[in-house]
C-alpha cells in the first residue's frame, strides 16, 4: 500500500507506469483479439519486453502488482467448490510425481550447463532450480556463482513458459478448457475483495511464497466453498489484473543490455526445453494414474513461478487451486531441502 502512496505523488513514476500499462494493453489487446489463449497476459509481458529492449524506461511498481495479485487471487477463489475438494484425495500421488519431477529437472538441467556449456557448478544449479526466483537470487548472492547467468536464466524461464504454455496447452489432445462462473454481484465483490485483501496481507507478512496471490485465493475460496459469495470478479477488472501482472513480468528486464542476454539465450534456453519435456513427461504419467486431466497437472508441474503459473491456470480456466497448492509444496520442499541442493555453492565451496 506505501508503495502505491508513494507512487502516486512522483510524477516521473507516474508517466513511466502510466506508459508501461499504455503499452502492455496495446500488446495485450491485440493478441487477445488474435485468439492468443492468455492474450492480456502474454501480449502485455510481450510487448513491455520490446518496448524495455526499445530504449523506454518501463516499470510497475510492487505495490501495483501486489494489488493485482490480490484482485486475481480473489477471482481465483470462486474456482474452489465442493466438487473441486473431491480431487484432493488424488493429491498425493500427483505430489509425488512433482518431487520426482523437479529433482530430475535439476539434475538434468545442471548437467546440461556444465557439460555442454562450461558453467560452474553454482550458476549451473541454482539456473537450473524450477520456480522459486526470489530464494534463488537470495542463495546466489552468498554463493560463487554468476548472478547475471542465474538471473538472466531464471527471468528467461518464467517468460518462455507464459508464452508458451498457453500455446502448447490450446494446441494439446485435451484442448482448451471452457468453465462458465457467472459474475458475483455488488456485495459479493465487495465481501471477497476486503476478504481477498486480509488473506493476502496476512499471507505475505508470513513471508509464504506469492502470499498476496495464494492468501487472496484462500481467503475467497472459503467464502466461495462455504456458499457465503458466489461469482467472479468483472471480466473489466480481470483484464487490467492481467495487464498489470504482465507488464511487470515484462519490466524485470530494465537495465539488462540485448547483448548479454543475447549470449545467454542458447544455454538458458537449452536448459528450459529439457526442464518443460520433464514436467510433461511426469505430467502426463499423473495424468494417467490419477485421472486428472492432463493440461491441469502439466500446469502444476510446469518449472515457473507460483504467481505467474497459477494466474495463466486461472486466464485457461483450469483450477487454479490445484496449480497453486503444487507449486508452493515444490516451493516450500526446495526451501526445507536447501541445505542438500546447495552443499558446495557457498564462497568457501568448490564450485
Amino acid at each position: 500500500m506505501s508503495s502505491i502512496l508513494t507512487s502516486l505523488f512522483d510524477r516521473q513514476l507516474i508517466v513511466r507506469v502510466l506508459e508501461t500499462l499504455a503499452v502492455g494493453a496495446l500488446g495485450g489487446g491485440l493478441l487477445e483479439l488474435s485468439g492468443f489463449p492468455a492474450g492480456w497476459l502474454c501480449g502485455s509481458m510481450l510487448a513491455v519486453i520490446i518496448a524495455v529492449f526499445a530504449g523506454r524506461p518501463l516499470r510497475i511498481p510492487d505495490g501495483f502488482r501486489g494489488a493485482a495479485f490480490i484482485l486475481l487471487g480473489s477471482s481465483m477463489g470462486a474456482g474452489i467448490t465442493p466438487e473441486m475438494l473431491v480431487k484432493l484425495e488424488k493429491w498425493p500421488a500427483s505430489i509425488a510425481l512433482l518431487a520426482i519431477s523437479v529433482g530430475a529437472t535439476m539434475v538434468v538441467g545442471t548437467q546440461y550447463l556444465i557439460r555442454r556449456h562450461g558453467w560452474d557448478l553454482a550458476s549451473a544449479r541454482l539456473s537450473s532450480v524450477p520456480g522459486a526466483l526470489s530464494a534463488v537470487l537470495a542463495i546466489a548472492g552468498d554463493s560463487k556463482g554468476d548472478l547475471v547467468k542465474i538471473t538472466i536464466s531464471q527471468t528467461l524461464r518464467q517468460i518462455v513458459l507464459v508464452s508458451l504454455v498457453p500455446l502448447l496447452i490450446y494446441v494439446s489432445p485435451a484442448g482448451p478448457v471452457q468453465i462458465e462462473i457467472r459474475q458475483a454481484s455488488v456485495f459479493d465483490i465487495g465481501v471477497v475483495l476486503v476478504a481477498g485483501s486480509i488473506g493476502g496481507l496476512i499471507c505475505a507478512r508470513l513471508r509464504i511464497p506469492g502470499g498476496l496471490l495464494l492468501g487472496a485465493l484462500l481467503a475467497s475460496g472459503s467464502l466461495h466453498a462455504t456458499g457465503i459469495v458466489e461469482g467472479v470478479l468483472p471480466a473489466p477488472i480481470l483484464i487490467v489484473a492481467y495487464i498489470v501482472v504482465g507488464s511487470a513480468i515484462g519490466a524485470r528486464l530494465r537495465g539488462t543490455s540485448l547483448p548479454a542476454i543475447i549470449a545467454l539465450c542458447g544455454p538458458a534456453l537449452g536448459s528450459i526445453a529439457f526442464a518443460i519435456v520433464i514436467a510433461g513427461f511426469f505430467a502426463a504419467l499423473a495424468a494417467f494414474l490419477t485421472g486428472l486431466p492432463f493440461n491441469e497437472i502439466w500446469l502444476a508441474f510446469a518449472p515457473g513461478g507460483v504467481e505467474a503459473m497459477t494466474v495463466l491456470a486461472f486466464a485457461l480456466n483450469l483450477d487454479p487451486s490445484f496449480v497453486s497448492s503444487h507449486h508452493l509444496i515444490r516451493l516450500v520442499g526446495l526451501m526445507v531441502l536447501s541445505p542438500v541442493w546447495t552443499i558446495g555453492l557457498g564462497r568457501g565451496g568448490q564450485s
